[in-house]
């Protein structure tokens, strides 16, 4: 339904009860003969059934729907707190055929426009007129458990080698800036596949014997061992654990007492053009990362290599039901609530507010996973900007986690109450706040492996919100607002 529905948008969804079908409306539905629900627009009403079609669609769908297989109408999309309406009905109608009009003048231009840019992709001419260092480059990442070459342009990922069609596939216009001739062979793949085996190995044996490794452990039973590969990635390690308050592992070698086991080799590479921009699964990667950072000194400084670090655990957190969330973390008697806000709602303002017993773990950011029993625990996160520009930096104990009783959206407001909502209502208001806090985690990423990480994000907070009451906290400027909060937690929630 590109461009009408963009992820990592949540839809809100009307039955339709005994209003009548239009054509033009988007529609929820479960195909006659499948067990997936689909978003497309009604394009026709007859008798027959109703005929349905994806705006990025060239044919109608192959079968008919009846009124009982349409659960509802979409009829706005949300993403964090903005609402933006779906047309359906006449609107919805002009709007397809707009979308259609589109792709018939791009496939009437192709005639005439694409063999001059075969023309010129093939001679390579404009590849040759970019300076070296702005040149695209070949690099190997490890996804889905598989080396995969990849085209990067600067930080932009343009092109990927397919492995099943043994062919390079770019991105357009990116072609022009490509010399194909020069681009490596599937003969070539394996060499630098076997190349890449030989140096993790190296890698890990480094990893084996060298000195300092710090511990990291987390609620859902994942166990970090973490260590710089050279003298500089040590120095960005030891900066992590100390904002984190990690320990010194006790043993590199051999299985973890308990929970699962999982290794972040870090190394620093001043010629690598995408050092910063890949946030590696250790889980598909036969529980070990690798991880390849700019030298401090270079654009961002030790703030973007901190937050690229921190989000391999986040993401490792986000593979088993947890999620990181654009939010502080307030503790009373053991039980924990999140502030969760966009950025510059007054989070870190009202953490500030909150009187004894009340307790503020973090003023930014909160990992919240799932052990083994699928209770959710909360853990406090770094504030990373404060590493920005020589900002006065901190520690955080990250490791201490407490239960979550109940996250609490923040509104500003002339005075202080709070609002339930449903798990729906949740999941929309908070998709911005994880988007946030997560930015970087899909780049480098394939379209489809960001577009799982964007259903597993949303699959999780489905499940959290679920299990974990919501509420929208309308907060003052001057007003007891933890009041507020222990009246609700002391009814339950409700």
């Amino acid at each position: 339904m590109n461009p009408t529905l963009r992820e990592p948008e949540v839809m809100e969804i009307m039955p339709y009860c005994n209003r009548p079908m239009h054509a033009g409306d988007v529609v929820f539905f479960l195909p006659p003969e499948g067990d997936q629900p689909v978003v497309h627009r009604i394009v026709r009403v007859t008798p027959a059934g109703i005929s349905t079609r994806g705006d990025n669609n060239a044919q109608d769908d192959a079968f008919l729907l009846h009124p009982e297989n349409v659960q509802g109408q979409v009829i706005a999309a949300w993403r964090g707190q903005s609402r933006r309406r779906i047309l359906g009905g006449l609107r919805g109608r002009l709007t397809n055929h707009w979308f259609r009009w589109q792709g018939r003048l791009d496939h009437g231009a192709s005639p005439f426009l694409h063999p001059i840019y075969h023309a010129l992709s093939f001679r390579g001419w404009c590849a040759w007129l970019l300076p070296a260092a702005l040149r695209p480059r070949v690099v190997v990442f490890r996804s889905q458990g598989r080396d995969q070459l990849q085209l990067l342009l600067g930080q932009r990922l343009i092109g990927r080698y397919d492995n099943n069609r043994h062919q390079w596939q770019i991105q357009r216009p990116f072609h022009l800036f490509v010399d194909g001739r020069a681009l490596p062979t599937k003969q070539d793949r394996d060499r630098v596949n076997r190349k890449v085996s030989a140096d993790k190995q190296q890698s890990m044996d480094h990893f084996l014997t060298q000195g300092m490794r710090h511990a990291l452990v987390l609620a859902d039973g994942t166990r970090w061992e973490i260590a710089g590969g050279d003298e500089e990635a040590a120095s960005i390690v030891s900066q992590l654990a100390g904002a984190m308050r990690l320990g010194e592992a006790i043993s590199a070698s051999g299985p973890s007492p308990r929970g699962n086991p999982f290794r972040l080799l870090v190394q620093v590479d001043a010629h690598s053009p995408v050092a910063d921009c890949y946030v590696p699964l250790a889980s598909g990667n036969d529980g070990t990362a690798s991880c390849i950072l700019c030298p401090s000194d270079h654009w961002g400084g030790p703030h973007v290599n901190l937050v690229r670090l921190s989000l391999i655990f986040a993401r490792e957190a986000h593979a088993r039901g947890g999620v990181l969330i654009h939010g502080a973390l307030a503790e009373k008697d053991g039980m924990g609530v999140i502030l969760a806000a966009p950025g510059g709602t007054g989070k870190t303002t009202a953490s500030s507010r909150l009187p004894a017993p009340w307790r503020s773990r973090c003023d930014d950011t909160t990992l919240v996973v799932r052990d083994q029993q699928g209770r959710y625990l909360a853990h406090p996160w770094p504030t990373w900007s404060r590493f920005l520009e020589g900002g006065p930096g901190g520690t955080w104990d990250v490791q201490c986690a407490v239960p979550l009783r109940g996250i609490f959206l923040l509104a500003r407001a002339g005075d202080d109450h709070v609002e339930r909502i449903g798990p729906g209502h949740a999941v929309s208001l908070l998709v911005e706040c994880v988007r946030q806090a997560s930015q970087f985690m899909p780049l480098g990423l394939f379209k489809e492996e960001i577009h799982a990480l964007h259903l597993e994000r949303f699959n999780n907070l489905c499940a959290l919100t679920r299990a974990v009451p919501a509420h929208i906290l309308h907060i003052s400027l001057t007003g007891a607002f933890w009041q507020e909060i222990e009246r609700t937690l002391e009814d339950g929630g409700q």
